[in-house]
């Protein structure tokens, strides 16, 4: 999964991987929405007429482009030196850009911001979708990870229980974020599985899931023996908790302050 990234296109005499994905990036923008949207709309493929575009990418498949004055963009910028207050920002007085991503943008839809600055072309986006009911299930997951953390010195069973559902709802979560879903337990499994193969989550999330699902059917159903220690449950918490943070992290839902 992709996170939002800032990429500046700029010409370059040796060889760098940076600029290649970004040029290779910048072409498939072109090629799959801002061109499409020129023909659509009866005008030339001018690739010089377009100087800022943002694709708003539903969750559900679909997307809807607009470009130039259309596309509504924030950034956070830094001014040249010596500008008065409330003098408004320009080309001619931004010495950089920092960050910039677009406005009115769904809050569960992805995006691509396509934005031209000093004469270089500039790409961020954000592949991460669902947000809001990625945050419902992080929130869920915190709450059974609270409820574990309190029970767990006198109610180990319950409190193993609680802790295999904070951790698959930390896949689950991630699983939304790329606009995938489930019901099934052992496709969670070969999700997170796969992803750890892949580097992109930790290996130690993946045995922990697979330690509680192996633990499930005697924490939940006493099942057999439960086969941890209150020590190794406490272990097993902080492995949890650093899974759902990492979930926050990766899905761009962090903690709500209230």
């Amino acid at each position: 999964m992709l996170r939002m990234e800032h990429v500046r296109v700029a010409e370059q005499d040796a060889p760098d991987p940076e600029r290649e994905f970004g040029v290779n990036v910048l072409e498939n923008v072109f090629v799959t929405w801002i061109e499409p949207e020129l023909a659509r709309r009866g005008l030339a493929p001018d690739r010089s007429s377009v100087w800022a575009g943002v694709v708003e990418l539903f969750p559900g498949g679909g997307f809807k482009t607009t470009l130039n004055d259309e596309a509504k963009i924030a950034a956070r910028a830094t001014p040249s030196a010596g500008i008065a207050p409330g003098t408004p920002l320009t080309e001619e007085n931004i010495e950089s850009l920092e960050t910039f991503q677009p406005t009115g943008v769904g809050t569960d839809s992805g995006w691509i911001v396509y934005v031209v600055f000093a004469g270089a072309p500039y790409l961020a986006f954000d592949f991460r979708y669902n947000k809001s009911r990625v945050g419902e299930l992080l929130d869920l997951a915190d709450d059974y990870l609270t409820t574990a953390r309190a029970s767990y010195v006198g109610a180990l069973r319950p409190a193993v229980d609680n802790l295999y559902s904070a951790a698959e709802l930390t896949v689950q979560a991630q699983m939304l974020g790329e606009s995938q879903t489930t019901t099934f337990h052992r496709v969670r499994a070969k999700w997170l599985k796969n992803a750890a193969d892949m580097a992109n989550v930790p290996a130690m999330h993946n045995y922990i899931l697979q330690e509680l699902h192996g633990q499930r059917a005697a924490a939940r159903y006493a099942d057999g023996p439960l086969n941890m220690t209150a020590t190794e449950v406490a272990e097993v918490l902080d492995a949890v908790t650093q899974m759902i943070d990492f979930a926050r992290q990766r899905t761009g839902v962090p903690r709500q302050d209230f």
